[in-house]
């Protein structure tokens, strides 16, 4: 009897296992990453939804971005934020005032330009379902335990756009990112760097 139980307990182990590093999922995930990794750089809509049903929150946010390998443009909530992977550029027009910092890309855990290649380091990934229109459901979660979230839902549709993914953080919080109007543009790489020159009133802050 125990060698039967013994023998169960390494199934579900195994079955376990393999769920956590799911091929079907590696399969949709390397399709995306391999499609956007083809775009030299793209601009695109987006809404961000902050849930927390447990404090009745239910707030939503649109914005604009664009993005280059490393670099982005970020306007959203009455700011721009121009990054071009050395500095980083915060602008507000209501108080004419631009403050500028080192790029750290340790701050930049999650965002719309690194989303597509998050689950090649430190994550396991699920295919949890597929939807009558295409898309797939994929769950990442964190190997270790060090991150304020403990799962990212992507919903990637049949021809491997992303269209939506949720961040679930520990604290209940829950951000959903749903992308809009997604087109492949060439940019420049001057376009990442917020010109002063265009704005003779701006008051520069620097805390390089």
């Amino acid at each position: 009897m125990k060698k039967v139980i013994f023998v169960f307990a390494a199934i579900i182990t195994a079955l376990t296992t393999y769920a956590q590093y799911d091929p079907e999922a590696l399969a949709v995930l390397d399709a995306m990453s391999s499609k956007y990794k083809k775009i030299p750089s793209f601009q695109a809509n987006f809404s961000q939804q902050m849930i927390n049903e447990g404090a009745g929150i239910d707030e939503t946010i649109k914005g604009e971005i664009a993005v280059k390998g490393d670099m982005y443009v970020l306007k959203v909530a009455g700011q721009e934020i121009y990054n071009n992977a050395t500095d980083v550029y915060t602008y507000s027009a209501e108080i004419q005032e631009v403050t500028v910092s080192t790029f750290d890309p340790e701050e930049q855990e999650i965002t719309l330009g690194n989303i597509y290649d998050l689950y090649k380091e430190g994550y396991k990934y699920v295919l949890m379902s597929t939807q009558g229109n295409g898309d797939r459901i994929i769950e990442l979660s964190p190997e270790k335990n060090d991150k304020s979230y403990h799962k990212i839902r992507l919903v990637i549709d049949k021809n491997d756009d992303l269209k939506k993914f949720t961040v679930f953080e520990k604290t209940g919080n829950q951000y959903i990112y749903d992308i809009k109007n997604f087109k492949s543009v060439a940019l420049s790489d001057a376009y990442f760097t917020f010109d002063t020159s265009k704005y003779p009133d701006v008051e520069v802050i620097d805390f390089r």
